[in-house]
C-alpha cells in the first residue's frame, strides 16, 4: 500500500514546482493528498491526519506535530526551515521525523545573480547604460568611471552553506582567493574546502568582493552594524544576497548614501521596498528586487528535490537532495 503524502504548497503552484515527469514519478511512489494550488482545507488535513507519512508544505501551519502519529518527514518548499516558534523540533528529532528545506534549490541561481551583480557593479555596467541612453556615453578610455576587473580580487563570504559553495565554483575561473567567516564551521573544515577562515572584521576590512550569504538565525540578527560597515574599503563591492537579517539595514542605507563603497542588493527588510525609502537615493548601488532565485529553473529544482527525497524516504533510504535540519544547528542557532 502506498504511503500517504500531503502536498500543500499553496503559495507556490504545483505547475511552478513540479515538471510533469517529476509529478508523475511522485504519484507513482506515494498516494498524494490534496496536491492542488489552493491551500488545503482543515477538514482534508484532519481526515488524512493519522495516516500521513510526509507533509510537503510552504509553511508549517498544522499545529502540534504530535497530531500526526505516523509522520516521518516534513519537506518545506519556501526556502527556509519552519520557525521553531511554530514547529516543535524536539518532538521531531525524538520521533525521527526528518525536517527538510528546499534552500539548496536556489543555490545555483542566486550564486549566478551574485556574480552578475558583482560584475555589473565593478564594471559600472548599469551606470554606463543609463548614461548612454541619455547621450552621455563614456567611450573607451577617455572618460573612465573608476571601473575595475574582478579577476584575482580578494573575495569574502559571510556564510559557507550551499549558496556559498555554488558561488565558489563560479568564481574559480576568475582566480579570486576566498576568505570565509562562518562561526558554525571549523577552521579545519573551511581550509579543506580551499577557503581561508577569518574573523568578520578581517573579512570586511580586506575583501574587495564581500558576499553576504549567511542563513538568518536567532543569533546573527543585525550582527553587522555601522561600526563594522565602516571597516569596508572604499573600492569594495558589498553584495547582499541571502537575507537583510544579518545587518542593520538603516546603517547600510546611511553608509551607502555617504558613498563609502559600492553595493549590489537583492534582499530588503521590507518587500516591496517603500518608494520613499532612503536607500533608493544611494549613488553607488545596483538594485535587484529579490529575484536572484525566483526563476523557473530554481522552482523546478524544488519539485525535483522533493520528488527525489520523498522517493528515498518511502524506500527507507536517507534523503540526499534537500537540506536536513540538524539538532545541533537548531539548538545552537535557533530558527526564526
Amino acid at each position: 500500500m502506498k504511503r500517504r503524502v500531503l502536498c500543500n504548497t499553496h503559495r507556490r503552484t504545483m505547475d511552478l514546482l513540479f515538471a510533469p515527469s517529476d509529478l508523475e514519478r511522485l504519484r507513482s511512489v506515494c498516494n498524494l493528498v490534496w496536491a492542488k494550488d489552493e491551500e488545503a482545507p482543515k477538514e482534508v488535513i484532519e481526515a488524512a491526519r493519522e495516516d500521513l507519512f510526509a507533509i510537503v508544505t510552504g509553511q508549517w501551519s498544522y499545529g502540534d506535530v504530535n497530531r500526526f502519529p505516523n509522520l516521518k518527514a516534513i519537506l518545506e518548499t519556501s526556502g527556509g526551515f519552519p520557525s521553531s516558534d511554530v514547529l516543535d523540533y524536539e518532538a521531531c528529532f525524538s520521533r525521527g521525523i526528518r525536517v527538510l528545506s528546499c534552500a539548496p534549490a536556489f543555490g545555483p541561481t542566486v550564486a549566478e545573480m551574485g556574480l552578475g551583480l558583482a560584475i555589473a557593479t565593478a564594471r559600472r555596467i548599469v551606470w554606463n547604460d543609463a548614461d548612454f541612453r541619455k547621450g552621455e556615453g563614456h567611450w573607451s578610455h577617455r572618460d573612465s568611471r573608476d571601473e575595475f576587473s574582478i579577476f584575482g580580487l580578494q573575495a569574502g563570504f559571510i556564510g559557507f552553506g550551499s549558496l556559498a559553495r555554488c558561488l565558489k565554483s563560479l568564481l574559480e575561473p576568475f582566480g579570486c582567493p576566498i576568505q570565509v567567516y562562518d562561526p558554525w564551521m571549523t577552521d579545519a573544515y573551511l581550509t579543506s574546502q580551499g577557503v581561508t577562515p577569518v574573523d568578520l572584521e578581517t573579512l570586511l576590512s580586506t575583501s574587495r568582493l564581500i558576499f553576504v550569504l549567511a542563513t538568518p538565525t536567532g543569533s546573527n540578527r543585525e550582527q553587522i552594524g555601522r561600526e563594522l560597515l565602516e571597516k569596508i574599503r572604499p573600492d569594495a563591492v558589498f553584495l547582499l544576497l541571502s537575507r537583510s537579517h544579518i545587518l542593520s539595514f538603516d546603517a547600510l542605507t546611511d553608509v551607502l548614501n555617504e558613498g563609502r563603497f559600492w553595493a549590489g542588493i537583492d534582499v530588503y527588510p521590507e518587500e516591496p521596498l517603500p518608494m520613499d525609502h532612503r536607500i533608493r537615493s544611494a549613488p553607488n548601488v545596483v538594485f535587484s528586487t529579490h529575484r536572484a532565485g525566483a526563476i523557473s529553473e530554481a522552482f523546478r529544482n524544488i519539485g525535483r528535490m522533493v520528488t527525489n527525497d520523498v522517493e528515498a524516504i518511502v524506500k527507507g533510504l536517507p534523503p540526499r537532495d534537500m537540506q536536513v535540519a540538524d539538532p545541533a544547528y537548531i539548538d545552537l542557532r535557533g530558527v526564526r
